[in-house]
């Protein structure tokens, strides 16, 4: 990890950080190109995605600067995004696209750089960022983190797994319990190699429009992250998340609220179960974007890039994703429980049970 300090840098993906005891730049000073990067690829999902900004100096009000697109964004063509594995020859070359973002301190139009190309899930990769007007190249290396095994025997995460065969009723997910505060789930799993930080989200699939042809899938997310209970099972170590009936309910209801549900009958049909693992770079890199409580706010921005080139990260994270039925009384009990009944949800007999 190398630590680069700068002054009254404003940079698109970390936190802005200004210095309110010392100013070190020199306005006059030549400029030297310093793009910010943020690249956590995962070989486990479709579509690889990068954002390159230009890290800008000015004299003028920053915040006024970063709504300006031309200020944050590098022009069409003007990068080029490779990628190549230790393992072998191949070249991996990604395009330009964008995206729109949320309303904040940054222009909302950004330049992304994509690849649909399937990553190894072995090796080393070296990330190459090439500005062909200025022939300026930023590298960085690093390692793919490998996935969590589902099939441990323990849990949510060993077999069966959906669709279920006809006629198999064991593992079938069923979070309810007279009492709300007992423990109902756990999920374990064991730590991987280089794995230093997990989030681990269960994921609660519905159809909406359930009694029409038109129904459409929807979810909403209970989301952990990094766990870090151990608990040991014949001499092994796992990761051990657990959590009570009354919360998992509690949060589904407040999940439920930020959507905009219409009035129709929906049922609960489906639960998946997501572990992320990342590394030790994408742990340094969030414990360095935390806001500063000292009163010298002038704090080290992170790079993992050769030589300190260019502000940000490039590092890998992996997936594993299992998916389960749901045992009828679990079915049953988003009719009827106070967090989830007054969003209309089917029993198993597709009936509306109500609030009681």
């Amino acid at each position: 990890m190398k630590l680069v300090r700068y002054t009254l840098i404003l940079f698109s993906i970390s936190i802005i950080f200004f210095s309110s005891c010392k100013n070190d730049l020199k306005l006059n000073a030549p400029y030297k190109e310093i793009p910010s990067i943020y690249a956590i690829l995962n070989p486990y999902e479709d579509v690889q995605m990068i954002r390159i900004n230009k890290v800008f100096l000015g004299v003028g009000d920053a915040n006024q600067m970063a709504k300006v697109s031309d200020s944050i964004n590098y022009q069409p063509d003007e990068i080029t995004v490779t990628l190549k594995n230790s393992n072998n020859s191949k070249v991996i070359v990604f395009s330009e696209s964008s995206v729109t973002t949320s309303e904040g301190s940054f222009n909302t139009n950004q330049r992304v750089y994509v690849t649909s190309e399937k990553l190894e899930t072995t090796g080393t990769y070296t990330l190459i960022v090439k500005n062909t007007h200025t022939g300026n190249v930023f590298t960085a290396s690093a390692a793919v983190i490998p996935s969590v095994a589902a099939n441990q025997g323990y849990g949510p995460l060993s077999p069966p797994y959906a669709p279920y065969a006809p006629g198999v009723t064991v593992g079938r997910i069923n979070y309810t319990a007279n009492n709300p505060t007992v423990s109902v789930g756990s999920v374990l799993f064991q730590p991987v190699d280089k794995g230093k930080i997990y989030e681990v989200i269960i994921r609660s699939h519905f159809y909406n429009d359930y009694l029409t042809p038109v129904k459409s899938d929807d979810y909403v997310d209970y989301v952990f992250n990094d766990p870090r209970t151990i608990r040991t099972i014949s001499g092994v170590n796992y990761i051990n998340v657990t959590f009570r009936s009354g919360d998992y309910f509690n949060n589904l209801g407040l999940a439920l609220s930020q959507k905009k549900l219409d009035d129709v009958g929906r049922k609960m049909y489906l639960m998946e179960f997501i572990v992320y693992a990342s590394t030790q770079e994408y742990l340094d890199y969030i414990e360095f974007s935390k806001p500063s409580l000292s009163l010298n706010q002038n704090k080290p921005l992170y790079s993992n890039f050769d030589k300190g080139a260019a502000l940000g990260i490039f590092t890998f994270r992996s997936t594993c994703l299992v998916q389960k039925e749901l045992d009828p009384v679990f079915i049953n009990a988003f009719s009827s429980n106070s967090n989830t009944c007054h969003y209309y949800f089917l029993n198993y007999s597709d009936k509306i049970d109500g609030c009681k």
